[in-house]
């Protein structure tokens, strides 16, 4: 059985971390509030498929509910036995860091570093910011206004996603639901782009309508691609060893297959 691809959603309570897996998976799977009241109280996984590929979906319980104190140590605890717990299964492949537009700027610092600290380093983190249907003018421009001040209290991501993560409903009015269809698209461009780094959109290669077909090939983890060659993948192959500067993502060379294209042939 292939080994499911790891992602931990962790953030404080009531910012709508359940309804954000719901919102990636496009059902209802995991339970969720109306008001602030921490509603996930344990861990709880929620297999989802993206582009094919099998996901885990890790809901956490909320770090706490201080404003500037650090997690409470029975949330450490139970996220170090999910990243231990997580070992045989593959590992921790990425977190999506959930925060609220709006949150006070001493307990996100404390919480970023408390996450980091018991993952492995080259585990991607990727900050999705949450409750902004009703801002004025696009998503996007909070982290355009709000990214320089991350950055200068020492949070650093891989990715963002301004989002809503408010649950469909024919009531709403058509912007809001716009905002919900963008933003579940964003999300899961963010988990590909974190987790599947190799793999290509079909919207973005034309394969040739002949009998032609890819060839599976193994890629020696010494080895680099010259794009000059005209074969390989399209971009350099970089692995975990440790002569090697640790890359911005753990690649895992099992879960992605590599095809050479036949000579003649181009995307």
């Amino acid at each position: 059985m292939p080994i499911s691809i790891n992602v931990i959603v962790a953030g404080e309570s009531g910012i709508g971390k359940s309804s954000l897996i719901n919102l990636i998976t496009g059902h209802q799977l995991a339970n969720t509030s109306n008001d602030s009241s921490a509603c996930t109280l344990s861990v709880k996984g929620y297999r989802t498929s993206i582009d094919g590929h099998d996901f885990v979906l890790w809901d956490t319980p909320g770090f706490n509910e201080g404003l500037g104190a650090a997690p409470s140590v029975n949330y450490l605890d139970t996220f170090r036995s999910l990243i231990e717990g997580l070992g045989p299964r593959g590992g921790v492949d990425l977190v999506l860091y959930c925060m609220l537009a709006s949150r006070a700027k001493i307990a996100l610092m404390n919480n970023y570093f408390a996450v980091c600290a018991h993952i492995p380093k080259s585990t991607p983190v990727v900050v999705v910011v949450t409750s902004l249907e009703r801002c004025p003018g696009r998503m996007e421009d909070w982290w355009i206004h709000n990214q320089p001040e991350l950055t200068r209290l020492g949070m650093t991501f891989v990715d963002h996603a301004c989002i809503t993560a408010l649950p469909d409903c024919v009531t709403l009015s058509p912007l809001i639901r716009e905002r919900i269809a963008d933003s579940r698209k964003t999300l899961r461009d963010v988990i590909r782009r974190a987790c599947l780094p190799y793999c290509i959109s079909p919207s973005l290669v034309s394969f040739p309508t002949s009998s032609l077909f890819l060839e599976p090939t193994r890629l020696d983890p010494e080895t680099t691609h010259d794009p000059a060659s005209g074969d390989g993948v399209a971009s350099t192959m970089v692995d975990t060893y440790p002569k090697l500067q640790e890359p911005s993502w753990p690649l895992r060379r099992r879960r992605t297959t590599f095809f050479r294209l036949p000579s003649g042939v181009s995307a």
